[in-house]
């Protein structure tokens, strides 16, 4: 994908696509299980950012916290910033959905979270109201369950973590369960060569980072909290 060109803005702004309008046949809410998410068709969300999302170094820069997190359980969907379009069968309403989960943080890159505790944390995207599909941005991912994820996240106003945009969170393969922050920095987490270079390439990214000019707040999970 080539460089996205982007805009300078306080906060991340959310445009749902046109396919997103198309496919909004229903406003009723359907619970989707966790495993059955991944035989879901992905809708694309269109959004306008800060930093050119394909740079590591300008996505570190911009985010408030990076850091290895394990997602103890994908919690819920909410929905959010309720649009109403017109359609072939009358007016709809439609919300982005946004999902929550638990979240253990095993090693910190950027940022001083909590380690070791579950926290939540929540994501731009999730199941569509109607439970047809997985509407994400491009080149985005839902994080799974038991699985653990180099997050980059920003505080909210009210101290709260959001996960949002394109490469937002990258798979680390092979960290076990039983994996604690300790093992994480005495390096016994037994990473295979290709999660040693997701972890490598965010380290480097934060001691490259370029920093945007935009209003900051602290998690309430930071430890100087």
């Amino acid at each position: 994908m080539g460089k996205k060109k982007v805009q300078l803005l306080a906060s991340l702004l959310f445009i749902v696509s046109l396919s997103l309008i198309v496919s909004a046949c229903s406003n009723s809410k359907k619970d989707v299980s966790s495993e059955d998410k991944k035989n879901l068709k992905v809708i694309q969300m269109d959004g306008t950012f800060a930093v050119d999302v394909d740079d590591p170094n300008e996505t570190v820069g911009d985010a408030d916290y990076v850091f290895i997190g394990r997602v103890d359980e994908d919690v819920d969907t909410v929905y959010k910033d309720p649009v109403t379009i017109e359609t072939s069968d009358g007016a709809k309403e439609i919300s982005t959905p946004y999902t929550n989960y638990q979240v253990t943080v095993l090693q910190n890159i950027k940022g001083d979270l909590v380690t070791d505790t579950s926290i939540p944390i929540q994501k731009a995207g999730g199941i569509h109201e109607d439970g047809s599909s997985v509407v994400l941005y491009e080149d985005d991912t839902l994080p799974e369950e038991g699985k653990s994820y180099v997050f980059l996240a920003y505080a909210q106003d009210d101290g709260s973590l959001l996960v949002s945009g394109p490469n937002s969170n990258e798979y680390v393969e092979g960290i076990k369960q039983d994996v604690t922050s300790e093992k994480m920095e005495k390096g016994k987490a037994s990473l295979n060569e290709e999660a040693t270079e997701v972890v490598s390439e965010y380290e480097n990214a934060f001691e490259n980072e370029i920093l945007t000019d935009r209003d900051r707040s602290e998690s309430e999970f930071d430890k100087e909290q």
